[in-house]
């Protein structure tokens, strides 16, 4: 079949998307940046703009990503899996597993602050320290919590316990200043609301021991107290080359996506320091692999720290870095290049992120180029690509690829939406 190697680049700019910002001339940083390759691809391709999940809805990197993936959430574990697994572990299946943070109070027992810089104390004595390392529940038969120091002022909480437990639990975190530490309890719609119970039981305890050990062990440090967030259970779906017909990688530094390629059967690589170094990687990765997941987390990182003039800067580094990539992406007929964010993060305001649609780029041999001729939001969204979600994405760059097997055939038992040459054949081979 024709297109049958092509290979497929996702680059992937976390977060990349915005709102227009007064101070950039009432245009996005995406728009305001100088990015003369992210332009070429745009000018050579086909433009859109795609809402990843509902529209309207906020997304956490790593639920964008499943669905860009081409996986609905509810099959993957929990935030706290897939960050568990990015850090190499392997979390026992009967376990609940969650992300976790030192904060600090305000006097009033509300939350002050869950960022807590790196030297602000030193976290992982504090994580050893007891009532924080491990707390026995005596209410719940055979129950411990442990927390494990990650990075940052960061961690994970495993509950286990001799009896079942369950992930479909509340989150300790507020996720906001200025509120109280949630008392955790089962969600409404938790399966097994009893396994639900002694979850949230468990991690009530753990949490009011986390305060009561904090203020012993350093009653000036900031670290207060242990919130934990995003309870998951230990879960593997269908792995990405069943699914898609592709041999896949993901170049990120990210932990939580780490341990989502890790959990869908993605190769992991962590990408070189530096854009130059990370682009040299993705092109020989290329060579390499069907599919290439290449990720950019800092502009989400920059637009969350420092505004929208330095996110409109750290762009413009990033493209001034895709040359080669892009060179490669407008000579080589045999690759398909997609070029998106996984979110839109507002620079402008105090908000974790926000729900309007992300600008989509795809380049390919054949693909109906329009008439945009420039990167960003606004441009993106006069472009001929409609209609396509975030688990649609994948579907269509394979599409593109030639990779994708007319629809109601069935060549094998589990039927495939991709070409495969595995087939059960009636005459068997001679000897």
């Amino acid at each position: 079949m024709r297109g049958a190697d092509r290979r497929i680049l996702l680059l992937l700019l976390d977060g990349a998307a915005d709102r227009p910002a007064a101070e950039l001339g009432d245009r996005t940083p995406l728009e305001a940046a100088d990015t003369p390759n992210l332009d070429r691809l745009a000018a050579a391709g086909i433009n859109g703009t795609m809402h990843v999940a509902d529209p309207g809805v906020p997304l956490s990197s790593d639920l964008a990503h499943a669905r860009l993936f081409g996986y609905d959430p509810a099959e993957l574990p929990g935030r706290g899996v897939l960050e568990a697994r990015g850090f190499g572990r392997d979390p026992d299946p009967e376990s609940v597993v969650c992300s976790a943070s030192f904060a600090s109070l305000n006097g009033d027992g509300t939350v002050a602050d869950r960022h807590l810089p790196a030297d602000a104390a030193d976290f992982p004595a504090l994580a050893d320290g007891p009532g924080v390392a491990e707390v026995d529940v005596p209410g719940v038969e055979g129950c411990r919590v442990s927390f494990e120091y990650t990075w940052k002022n960061r961690g994970l909480v495993t509950v286990t316990a001799d009896t079942v437990v369950s992930p479909a639990v509340t989150d300790a975190d507020p996720f906001a200043e200025g509120l109280p530490v949630v008392a955790s309890e089962p969600v409404a719609d938790a399966a097994d609301p009893a396994a639900a119970g002694r979850t949230a039981e468990a991690l009530r305890a753990y949490t009011r021991s986390t305060r009561d050990a904090l203020a012993d062990a350093d009653s000036d440090g900031p670290a207060d107290v242990v919130l934990s967030k995003w309870a998951g259970a230990a879960t593997g779906p269908e792995p990405f080359r069943e699914r898609h017909g592709l041999d896949g990688a993901s170049l990120t530094p990210k932990p939580v996506l780490t341990g989502l390629a890790r959990t869908v059967g993605l190769s992991h690589e962590s990408p070189p320091e530096g854009y130059g170094a990370r682009a040299e990687r993705a092109l020989s990765a290329l060579d390499e692999r069907e599919f290439l997941h290449v990720h950019y987390p800092e502009p989400d990182e920059v637009s969350h720290a420092a505004g929208p003039a330095a996110k409109r800067d750290e762009l413009a580094a990033i493209d001034a870095s895709l040359g080669p990539v892009v060179d490669r992406a407008l000579a080589d007929p045999e690759l398909v290049t997609v070029a998106t964010a996984d979110h839109t993060t507002p620079s402008t305001e105090d908000v974790v992120h926000s729900g309007e649609p992300v600008p989509v780029t795809m380049v390919a041999e054949g693909v109906r180029v329009d008439d945009v001729d420039a990167a960003g939001e606004r441009p993106a969204a006069t472009g001929g690509l409609r209609g396509v979600g975030g688990r649609d994405l994948l579907r269509v760059a394979r599409a593109a690829a030639d990779r994708v097997l007319l629809d109601g055939l069935r060549r094998t038992p589990a039927v495939r939406d991709y070409p495969t040459t595995e087939v059960t054949p009636l005459w068997p081979e001679t000897e």
